[in-house]
């Protein structure tokens, strides 16, 4: 009885308390200071509640959304609110989702001149297409002229649109002057002999020794035609280090891929190859002296690539996460696996017929040691991101995932997936498997590819992005800068039109929705790097991240989307116009 007596009088007690606290005065409201911003249109990609006309923000987060002001009482109670309505005759989306970047790759291409069968229109100079041998040796004059670099390097070649080059074309070109020509994938390079001795290995035997290492197929480098490709092109590339990355042109390239970015509305992006170019401490350093100030409006996922990550997966990421994870610089458990070689170079590994011509496909990695590392990160509990190409690299993969525990939690990710078939894609849909698309292979290859390697028919149903939508496989769509410029929008616009360079349809049963492929640039772009949580879409309690627009891309249709103008960004809740 003693102790029941006890129990009511503590009771008592805190319940006097419990009002006294009360009669003090009223609980600290949260976000005392909040902006609100109005629109047109806010597009927000959330089903339940499609539109808005205003967005409540406060501390970088979106704290609700509604059609009046008076509709987001509940956060403009009591508080000091700012209305900011210099947006009340534009579009706001969420902020457009890069799902597959390199910064490094970037910041190595955007000081150098580009000569492509394409136009580019890049920070600070616009390079106009090359089209036929001739047009591409006088633009390469032309560039190297300028130039006073020790090295010449430029990037674009093609031998679909420009012709053959190998080492002897170009010391006829340039008998005097180290020259070395970045091919259009990215996955190979051509030097001539001024460059190689350059570089070290103007001898075969130097030039041998130096690509005689465990992880280089022997036939990724080749000493008479001064080609180096695959496997041997991080080697190559180290070579090039000093005259790619000099002080100067790091700077520019950071700058340049800021305002990249900022031009055409990204503000969530992941480096699909972190770690690859400079090793995780010098890349880790470089990338938080751009994305941690105050001036950066974006965040990146470091998502690095499979021969990086040693000894206990888990182990590494808590070590790398406690030395660089930042707010805009982040690591998850997701990793980087290759399978086939290059789209742009005709590597990718195909199936029967294969190629028109005869020639082979490449491994990035051997089917057998794909197995190792797949089983080894997902057995960890990561999520995999795996670079596929062809139909024959996309059937090692779907195997090799289909021989993997079932487990909750965990996501694979189909990069690239230049070409499938319509039985693959079945399987990618009944696997549970997510896509990251390259769209941009049918607008610069279709009509090339058609005459050259794959037929009409394969060449058509490149980028079978339709046929995912059928069947319900989320899907994001990336640049892979430079296969691709950093513009989602244009991404979105080749992806929903599949018009070529030369202004040809191709597999217009295989266009994505106008609405599927904005989602593939936002909530789905940040589904398939595990971030929808966070960015994507307009929604409470997500980033408030906004691309700001001039019109609303629904209304002109897919076929104007790349009339649709980028002014600038809202990151975090702070206003970053693009010019």
């Amino acid at each position: 009885m003693l102790k029941f007596i006890s129990s009511i009088g503590a009771a008592l007690t805190l319940l006097i308390a419990t009002g006294a606290q009360a009669e003090e005065g009223p609980a600290t409201l949260p976000y005392p200071e909040v902006t609100i911003f109005k629109a047109a249109k806010i597009i927000t990609m959330e089903p339940g509640f499609p539109e808005a006309r205003y967005v409540a923000t406060a501390d970088g987060i979106i704290l609700g959304l509604g059609q009046t002001l008076e509709e987001l009482e509940a956060w403009t109670r009591d508080r000091t609110v700012t209305v900011d309505r210099q947006f009340s005759r534009q579009i706001l989306m969420p902020g457009f989702v890069e799902p597959h970047v390199h910064p490094m790759q970037t910041i190595m291409m955007l000081p150098i001149p580009f000569i492509s069968p394409e136009p580019w229109d890049l920070p600070g100079k616009t390079y106009p297409a090359a089209r036929g041998k001739a047009q591409y040796e006088q633009r390469l004059r032309e560039e190297m002229a300028k130039s006073e670099d020790a090295l010449f390097i430029t990037w674009g070649h093609h031998k679909l649109f420009h012709g053959d080059m190998d080492r002897a074309a170009l010391d006829r070109i340039a008998p005097d002057r180290p020259v070395v020509i970045w091919q259009r994938s990215f996955h190979e390079i051509i030097a001539n002999s001024k460059a190689l001795t350059l570089l070290g290995i103007g001898e075969e035997a130097a030039f041998t020794a130096a690509f005689s290492k465990p992880n280089i197929d022997p036939g990724h480098a080749d000493y008479a035609s001064g080609i180096i490709h695959e496997t041997a092109l991080f080697n190559g590339i180290e070579m090039l280090r000093p005259y790619l990355f000099s002080p100067a042109k790091v700077q520019q390239g950071l700058a340049d891929m800021r305002q990249m970015m900022l031009e055409n509305g990204v503000t969530t992006s992941a480096d699909l190859a972190f770690g690859g170019f400079g090793g995780p401490e010098m890349e880790s350093a470089l990338f938080k002296s751009l994305y941690d100030q105050p001036t950066t409006p974006s965040r990146i996922l470091a998502i690095p690539v499979a021969p990086l990550v040693t000894g206990d997966p888990n182990v590494w990421l808590k070590d790398m996460k406690a030395k660089y994870d930042s707010p805009k610089f982040f690591f998850s458990n997701r990793i980087k696996l290759f399978a086939d070689g290059a789209f742009f170079a005709q590597y990718m590994q195909m199936n029967p017929p294969g190629y028109s011509d005869g020639h082979e496909g490449k491994w990035l990695t051997e089917p057998e040691e794909l197995l190792k590392q797949t089983e080894r990160f997902w057995d960890a509990g990561w999520n995999l991101h795996t670079h596929v190409n062809g139909d024959k690299g996309l059937d090692v993969v779907l195997d090799i995932t289909q021989q993997l525990a079932v487990r909750n939690g965990q996501n694979i990710i189909i990069e690239h997936l230049g070409y499938s078939t319509e039985a693959q894609n079945r399987r990618i849909g009944e696997m549970g498997l997510y896509v990251s698309a390259q769209p941009n292979y049918i607008r610069i290859l279709g009509d090339a590819y058609a005459k050259t390697g794959m037929g009409p028919d394969r060449a058509a149903q490149m980028s079978r992005l339709g046929s995912l939508e059928r069947k319900g496989v989320p899907l994001g769509l990336h640049s892979d800068f430079n296969m691709a410029p950093i513009d989602p929008l244009y991404l979105a616009w080749v992806a929903s039109n599949r018009i070529t360079l030369d202004g040809n349809v191709k597999a217009p049963k295989e266009r994505l929705s106008l609405d599927k492929a904005l989602r593939a640039i936002t909530i789905e772009a940040a589904q398939v790097i595990g971030l929808d949580d966070m960015v994507g879409s307009i929604a409470t309690g997500k980033k408030a991240d906004f691309t700001v627009l001039d019109r609303d891309p629904y209304v002109g249709g897919a076929a104007k989307l790349r009339e649709v103008e980028v002014r600038g960004v809202v990151f975090e809740g702070i206003w970053f116009p693009a010019e």
